[in-house]
């Protein structure tokens, strides 16, 4: 059998049709019901579990003969194990060299220069480093020194806005533009070596354009286990370099094979203990408080309504623990599922700021106000709880519940960027009690905490 690994592909030659058999279900995640074609840059064939908790639809990564690049070691893997022959020709191309812009100045952390080491030793990796961990600088040294052109993609608006600043900074205006639906005419321009872009901007542009790119960052790379993020590695053709930043490199549900299969495995880890112990984060302090009483709802979603959006006890501690951090002078933030919580969470606390999360301008200008101090307490929904710098924050009241381990994470660090005078950054979560799908999802958040910030975080209330 022969693997041929391209930029975004790779195929598999002169394979058994038992083997392709055996390595469509090695390579499946689960789906939901009724996906189907509109998943054609994911997934090939779809195929039904049924097990002791009934059937369960699942669809696979393999495409006929065809993989994404980023999986290509786990069939050389099925190989070995099938005891099957395999030879693996590299059948990339790498890019014309360009001479380093050198135009990036940081005081590089020890850490940093271990990331840069491994970049510039292979062409395609993860690195999975926390939230504060100088992420966006990190990537942006990668441009620095390759100087190939280049698509950086980010999750929102939001990020986008904030990424192209700092580049811009560093880079200049002619070298970067953004593609985004807010951006101004002056900062379109597709033709400009960098470009950052949301992933449906991105997923747009034509096939034309893409091959004019050779480098490709993802930044917050838990996303790209979605059908849109596969349908750009499918455009990416000529993206010999290849790069993944996340801070929470995991997945919430089961489909993480989606997600390695843009850029492949891990080349770098930092720990937050590491990054605590050196003064680079807050030492973060996780408050889980009980809530008792009992709620209605045999569903999810009327479970949440009833809990925690609309339970009066549980809405009256998030209200009276973000006032006694707001009466010890810890610039507070609040951090909600859905934006009329937000909305009647920060109508009782005198002088919150509200973020309104699909408003772009009012967003940034929130963040700008809170973090210029012109404001004590921010309330907003997860739209800030990732990727958006909140560095003035010193705790999180995080209101939100729930079941989504990625997007907790994410919001808990917000409080724990370092900064003068800050020892500690005070988180403070809930454990639901009063319905039995949220005492599981809150048993899950604890987990959580103790496995990715250590059991010593957690303090008593």
């Amino acid at each position: 059998m022969q693997l041929e690994r391209h930029n975004a592909d790779t195929y598999i030659r002169k394979a058994p049709g038992w083997f392709l058999n055996y390595a469509a279900r090695h390579l499946s995640v689960p789906v939901e019901p009724g996906t189907g074609t509109e998943q054609q840059f994911r997934f090939g064939v779809h195929w039904t579990h049924v097990g002791a908790e009934g059937p369960r639809r699942y669809a696979s990564l393999l495409r006929q003969n065809t993989v994404p690049a980023g999986l290509t070691a786990h069939v050389e893997a099925l190989a070995a194990h099938y005891g099957l022959p395999c030879h693996v020709t590299d059948a990339r191309k790498p890019p014309e060299e360009y001479i380093p812009l050198w135009s990036l100045r940081a005081a590089w952390r020890p850490y940093q220069e271990d990331v840069h080491r491994q970049v510039q030793r292979y062409e395609t990796g993860v690195v999975d480093a926390p939230p504060r961990s100088g992420k966006t600088l990190m990537a942006a040294r990668i441009i620095d020194t390759l100087n190939q052109p280049t698509v950086w993609i980010a999750p929102s608006v939001q990020i986008v806005r904030q990424t192209f600043g700092v580049l811009k900074e560093h880079f200049g205006g002619d070298y970067v533009s953004r593609l985004d639906g807010s951006a101004k005419p002056e900062d379109k321009d597709p033709e400009k070596k960098v470009v950052v872009t949301t992933p449906i901007s991105a997923a747009r542009m034509p096939a034309e354009w893409w091959a004019t790119r050779t480098c490709l960052i993802i930044d917050e790379f838990h996303h790209s286990a979605a059908d849109t993020y596969h349908r750009i590695s499918a455009l990416a053709t000529n993206a010999y370099y290849r790069y993944g930043f996340t801070g929470t490199h995991y997945r919430t549900g089961d489909d993480r094979l989606a997600m390695e299969a843009i850029c492949s495995y891990r080349l770098h880890k930092i720990t937050v203990p590491y990054l605590v112990d050196n003064g680079w984060l807050a030492q973060p302090k996780v408050v889980i408080s009980r809530v008792n009483g009992s709620s209605g709802g045999t569903d999810f979603a009327t479970a949440y309504r009833k809990g925690i959006v609309e339970f009066e006890p549980r809405n009256e501690m998030v209200v009276s623990i973000a006032k006694q951090c707001l009466s010890q002078g810890i610039p507070t933030l609040v951090l909600t599922r859905r934006r009329k919580h937000a909305d009647a969470i920060a109508d009782r606390i005198r002088g919150a700021v509200v973020v309104k999360g699909g408003e772009n301008a009012m967003t940034s200008q929130a963040v700008l106000d809170f973090t210029a101090g012109k404001h004590e307490c921010l309330v907003g929904t997860t739209v800030i709880g990732e990727g958006v710098d909140v560095p003035r924050a010193g705790a999180l009241v995080y209101a939100c519940g729930g079941n989504d381990g990625v997007m907790m994470m994410q919001s808990y660090f917000r409080p724990l960027t370092a900064t003068p005078g800050k020892d500690y950054g005070y988180i403070y979560d809930f454990y639901d009690a009063q319905h039995s799908t949220l005492r599981k999802h809150s048993a899950r958040r604890i987990e959580m905490v103790r496995n990715q910030l250590g059991p010593d975080c957690l303090v008593r209330p």
